[in-house]
């Protein structure tokens, strides 16, 4: 079902986004970008990008709520196709954790449960047809 896909990300809520800048950055030595969110729970919210090579970044928001409930893998869908994925998905009984929504860079995105209840992520630009 996830034909032509990528893990194009791995993200993690953190309850410090800039206690977590300076682990990163200055620890392990990551080239961060301090995004800010324009869309839904994250609007007008820093959050930070790293690109760790091979089409992949690593993605922190901070969100105290959502601590332990990641990291969250994504699945870039490169063709679009977000709503129809998700459709698909419920209608073979997958758990939808977050229905299709914007996501923080003006994209799309949408969260469902495995089996075992482990959060995954479906994401697409806004520039590809839903």
């Amino acid at each position: 079902m996830l034909t032509k896909t990528a893990i194009g990300a791995i993200v993690f809520y953190v309850a410090d986004i800039d206690r977590t800048e300076a682990f990163y950055r200055e620890t392990l030595g990551l080239d961060l970008q301090r995004m800010e969110g324009d869309a839904g729970e994250f609007d007008g919210a820093d959050w930070l990008m790293a690109d760790v090579g091979n089409g992949m970044s690593l993605i922190f928001f901070q969100m105290d709520g959502k601590r332990g409930d990641s990291p969250v893998v994504v699945f870039n869908l490169e063709e679009g196709g977000i709503d129809g994925l998700v459709e698909g998905l419920v209608n073979k009984g997958v758990t939808i954790v977050t229905p299709v929504s914007h996501a923080p860079d003006g994209g799309w995105t949408a969260d469902f449960a495995d089996p075992d209840g482990h959060t995954l992520s479906v994401y697409q630009t806004a520039e590809v047809p839903r």
